[in-house]
């Protein structure tokens, strides 16, 4: 049955779409286009010939659905509506309705099958990390760090909140579960077990420990040993905001947002199993994720991703097979479509390249690294997550290896704390470890070592030999770039003696000898025959410190906020892992925060736009007025 419409009219609705339209054209200009087909034949003909939409908005974003008032079958008020019930918006619902607002949840996936994407959650001191005894951290090395790995690119408030509110935030997400729940699921990764010290320092990246996975080592929940768990602890936060009056519309998708006559957004229409349903809100929360599971906004919207395609001779007329493991990009829209505008680039994601790296022995640590003359080519204690993006400028067929030698373990106490490390930080997973390295059997068929490679008990397969020269067949190098393997390994062992790296700058405390048998070795070659689009994109609308959302002349959208993959500001170029997992741990961060500051500040933040506002129309009067050419006055 269809209930009573509540407050914006259809005509207010429309007249803010209009306006919406507006903004959205502007994105163009920084945001790219890829093509996208429309059931309008008009659209298709503008697309076709122009690259744009008969509104002109770029061809990823298209316009706006217009939806028929007819249609509502139902009408909410609200305080706050949260879309996007995943890693930010749990916790921005359980928070907003903590301080006492009315909060609406608008969640794509059913009820019964709803799961959050990712499970390692890295924080900067939790009680759950201080804990084990283990040294609290620096948080403004932390917040220092995060600033360096991002060129300063991103916002200073952002990297402020993660490094001191990430590990207040965790614990609080965690203390509505049952101890025997986290002592089923929570695996201790990225801790100083075996470490000499707590912040290590690699070819100039600092990196710290304090990630927490959750992870079904038992399969307890039946969906395979190892699979992501930090769903089961998140639930908690869910049915918590339910109990204090949350309403959470799950299986229903956003559509659009509705906007007033000046532009500020005052709800939005969803659709769910029983049709459309109208939200009014005082104000709106993205928190919708990303757009890597949208290949046409891949395209458009990190230039990198598809300019490595173009230069490694790969086909981009197929935007599906530039798809990640995140969100279709539906918030990036509803804002755009809005007014809002995309962060400027460039624009980052989460392990995105050609396929091209270096070998790794996750199991056992960070070593050399051997082209395919046998020579090393780069200082290769830069191990950083997805940092060494000049791997696509090298040559295709490539062969490189990697060696390690009787002294790993002695090795792990100078690692630091990077995704490839995860294994050797985590007591559980050391054990497997040495117990597979303890196994090892020599020759060309090689055996398997447990290593963080994803979910589920993965292993990799690891070569070992009693000499150099032995292994070095085993890895497939032949004749001058065999011998130029052992030639560049004993000129490497001189240099270790030396203490000092004078090819290549590689750190003192990793120049470790590779001369005690037995010998550890991977090999590859490298080719460029796919690009990845990245796990998530990490890069959303342009916001401003409280994390409300932009146009593209500056000016605040009222009342419409966001947070998480969805917001801009947080990353830049390239995920890092200062501390791994830290992508859970900013989203639950800022989810918290920004749901917190609504609560305490929407009518101000609300007044300050207002206030910009009327600060940006100077301005624009005062560039009118300046005389032309010359000094600014």
């Amino acid at each position: 049955m269809k209930q009573t419409e509540k407050g914006v009219s259809r005509r207010s609705f429309l007249k803010g779409a209009a306006l919406a339209g507006v903004g959205a054209a502007a994105t163009s200009m920084i945001a790219g286009c890829a093509p996208q087909a429309s059931e309008d034949a008009k659209n298709a003909e503008d697309l076709a010939a122009t690259g744009t939409t008969a509104s002109g908005n770029p061809a990823w974003l298209g316009d706006a659905p217009v939806i028929d008032e007819a249609d509502v079958v139902r009408t909410i008020d609200t305080e706050l509506l949260v879309i996007g019930g995943g890693e930010s918006g749990v916790p921005a619902s359980r928070r907003a309705a903590e301080l006492g607002m009315k909060v609406v949840v608008m969640e794509k996936q059913p009820e019964d099958t709803w799961a959050p994407i990712g499970c390692d959650a890295g924080t900067v001191n939790s009680q759950a990390y201080l804990e084990t005894g283990a040294e609290p951290i620096d948080e403004m090395e932390v917040l220092n760090e995060w600033q360096r790995r991002n060129y300063c690119r991103t916002m200073p408030s952002v990297a402020k909140m993660y490094a001191t509110r990430s590990g207040e935030v965790y614990d609080w997400v965690c203390e509505l579960a049952p101890q025997e729940v986290l002592d089923e699921f929570r695996v201790l990764y990225g801790f100083p077990n075996g470490r000499n010290r707590v912040a290590v320092n690699h070819a100039g990246y600092t990196s710290f420990p304090g990630n927490i996975s959750h992870r079904d080592f038992n399969n307890t929940l039946g969906k395979g040993e190892n699979q992501p768990a930090w769903g089961a602890i998140m639930r908690y936060s869910i049915e918590k905001s339910q109990e204090l009056g949350a309403e959470w519309l799950f299986s229903t998708s956003a559509l659009v947002l509705i906007q007033d006559e000046e532009g500020s957004v005052t709800g939005a229409y969803g659709e769910g199993p029983d049709g459309i349903v109208r939200v009014n809100a005082d104000a709106v929360l993205l928190a919708c994720g990303d757009f890597s599971g949208n290949g046409e906004m891949v395209l458009a919207l990190n230039d990198e991703v598809r300019q490595i395609a173009e230069t490694s001779d790969i086909d981009t007329s197929d935007p599906s097979g530039f798809l990640g493991m995140g969100q279709d990009g539906m918030g990036h829209k509803l804002a755009c479509w809005a007014g809002a505008v995309m962060e400027p680039g460039p624009r980052a994601a989460m392990n995105f390249g050609n396929g091209m790296g270096a070998p790794g022995l996750t199991a056992v640590g960070n070593y050399p690294v051997f082209g395919p003359d046998g020579k090393r080519f780069y200082n290769d204690s830069q191990l950083q997550f997805g940092g060494q993006g000049f791997f696509f400028r090298r040559p295709r067929g490539e062969k490189m290896c990697t060696i390690a030698d009787g002294k790993w373990e002695e090795n792990i106490l100078n690692q630091g704390y990077e995704h490839n490390m995860s294994s050797t930080t985590c007591a559980r997973e050391w054990d497997l470890v040495k117990e597979c390295m303890a196994n090892y059997v020599t020759g060309p068929d090689g055996f398997e070592v447990y290593g963080f490679t994803g979910y589920g008990m993965n292993k990799s397969r690891m070569f070992a030999a009693e000499t150099l020269e032995e292994l070095a067949d085993i890895l497939g190098y032949e004749g001058e770039a065999k011998q130029g393997l052992l030639d560049e390994i004993a000129h490497y062992n001189e240099m270790c003696a030396a203490g000092k790296d004078t090819d290549w700058g590689r750190d003192a405390s990793l120049m470790t000898p590779l001369d005690t048998p037995p010998f550890f070795g991977v090999s590859v070659e490298t080719d460029k025959g796919r690009v990845a689009s990245g796990m998530v994109q990490m890069s959303g609308v342009l916001v401003n410190d409280n994390q409300q959302v932009r146009r593209v002349d500056d000016s605040i959208i009222k009342g419409l906020y966001a947070c998480g993959n969805t917001a801009g500001g947080r990353y830049a170029m390239q995920y890092h892992t200062i501390i791994t997992g830290n992508s859970v741990g900013l989203a639950i961060t800022q989810g918290y925060c920004t749901a917190e500051h609504i609560a305490e500040s929407l009518e101000a933040d609300k007044a300050y736009a207002d206030e910009y506002a009327a600060k940006l129309a100077e301005l624009a009067e005062a560039r009118a007025n300046q005389p032309q050419g010359g000094p600014p006055m």
